[in-house]
């Protein structure tokens, strides 16, 4: 053994299915993932399997430590199982909460271990071990984060942990491969849409090698990238990402009652050819010189003016109710607001940074509040005064989160019929809209010929 690794021990994670601290766990992650993002849909539900069946779910990955919330939160038949960059699992009492919470190290480059090959082959060996014995895992392909609506080239990790687990057992061959798209509206922001998709189990067992019963990772890699391509935002081609982004964006495709039409749209644009793309990007900057993305968000502004959000007619007759139930968390929400802006430099974990303090801090916070809240309501110290603030906060702040997203709508209705109003910056808007719709018509007309 190497000095660096004689620094650095290898602690091995056990194999297990289930842990009492995951169990204990979820109902703050869920709860902490359902207050702060506003779940628009899960579509596909169809497609799980026989929970006793071990699985492996692989997902897009844009969103820090967020994304494997929302995956556990939404998913709950049984615990998932997840692969977390080694360097956190040192200290003693972060490894059992890590191990507790169903986290295993993956040893990276920038770890500079002689022997990160061999750590890397015994955690896949043990997540192999506890598939066997019924376990989910959940794999990011991509490999890392990156705040983009994009599918980036998939890592081989996947392909060995199938390769893997049917070494193990040929039982293993029954393992599923459930893909994952994960779409947010916002990703940063409070009670912004999240839809959810799940996708039929990705085929595998014809892509075995007779002779060495392995799999190729080119080959499972290719079905799986197209599986994960079916169901998430994957804006191409990213050197003109940020021209597209804008159009992508106001089609809302959180809220696509038919995905797989919004999904073909999207595609579309990576077939345009590149002298059209250089005029898109000028329209955009035309667009962007008016000061409209200042002004209003693109999921606002939609299409056209018909596409601006209504207001329901029950949304103000309810602010009362709103306000006074969530009148007592607003100050700390203030606070971690203010907390994730001065703390937090990557914007991939902006909403993983808020989530994790709801799910501790303010649970907590309400509790401290409860005594002096229940003094006023009984004139007495703890009892059923305690009980009864405790519950009204809690029940309270899910009433005003709830009516927060729909305010957010309404303020968001209101700068977008804004920017229609004012001739500049709704005409040039519409000049970017139209030649992207200008370029995919193009684009049919050529694939008909």
């Amino acid at each position: 053994m190497t000095s660096d690794s004689r620094t650095k021990p290898f602690h091995e994670p056990p194999v297990q299915r289930r842990h009492v601290g995951y169990g204990l766990a979820l109902p703050l992650v869920r709860s902490g993932v359902t207050r702060f993002h506003r779940i628009e849909r899960i579509e596909g539900l169809e497609h799980l399997g026989d929970a006793q069946v071990p699985t492996i779910f692989v997902a897009n990955h844009q969103n820090g430590l967020m994304d494997p919330l929302v995956l556990s939160s939404l998913y709950g038949p049984n615990q998932i199982h997840w692969l977390t960059r080694a360097d956190i699992f040192y200290k003693r009492v972060a490894r059992t909460m890590l191990f507790s919470f169903n986290q295993m190290p993956v040893f990276r480059q920038r770890d500079k271990l002689s022997d990160a090959r061999q750590r890397n082959e015994r955690v896949f060996e043990i997540c192999a071990e506890r598939l066997n014995i019924g376990a989910t895992m959940g794999l990011f392909p991509e490999g890392n984060h990156r705040a983009v609506k994009s599918l980036r080239m998939l890592r081989r990790g996947v392909v060995d942990m199938v390769n893997q687990s049917i070494s193990l057992s040929p039982d293993m061959k029954r393992l599923r491969i459930q893909p994952v798209g994960i779409d947010y509206e916002e990703m940063q922001g409070f009670r912004r849409r999240l839809t959810y998709r799940i996708g039929p189990a990705i085929g595998f067992l014809d892509l075995i090698n007779p002779e060495t019963g392995q799999i190729t990772p080119g080959e499972l890699l290719v079905r799986i990238h197209s599986a994960m391509n079916d169901l998430m935002v994957n804006i191409q081609p990213e050197s003109h990402y940020d021209d597209l982004l804008p159009y992508v964006q106001s089609l809302r495709t959180t809220e696509a009652q038919d995905w797989s039409k919004t999904r073909d749209l999207i595609r579309t644009l990576g077939r345009i050819s590149e002298e059209t793309l250089d005029g898109i990007r000028e329209a955009h900057l035309d667009a962007k010189k008016t000061g409209i993305f200042d002004a209003s968000r693109p999921e606002d502004l939609g299409q056209d003016p018909t596409h601006v959000r209504s207001t329901p007619w029950w949304f103000w007759p309810l602010a009362p109710i709103a306000i006074i139930g969530g009148i007592a968390s607003w100050p700390f929400s203030k606070f971690v607001e203010n907390q994730a802006k001065k703390r937090v430099k990557d914007p991939c974990f902006t909403s993983t940074f808020k989530v994790s303090i709801g799910m501790f801090l303010v649970p907590l916070y309400w509790f401290a509040l409860a005594w002096p809240l229940g003094w006023i309501l009984t004139g007495a110290w703890g009892g059923m005064g305690v009980l009864a603030a405790y519950l009204f906060n809690l029940i309270g702040s899910r009433i005003s989160g709830w009516w927060y997203g729909h305010y957010l709508d309404w303020k968001g209705s209101r700068k977008a019929r804004s920017v229609y109003a004012q001739p500049h910056q709704a005409s040039a808007w519409k000049n970017y809209l139209n030649s992207i719709d200008q370029a995919l018509q193009t684009n049919q007309h050529s694939a008909r010929s």
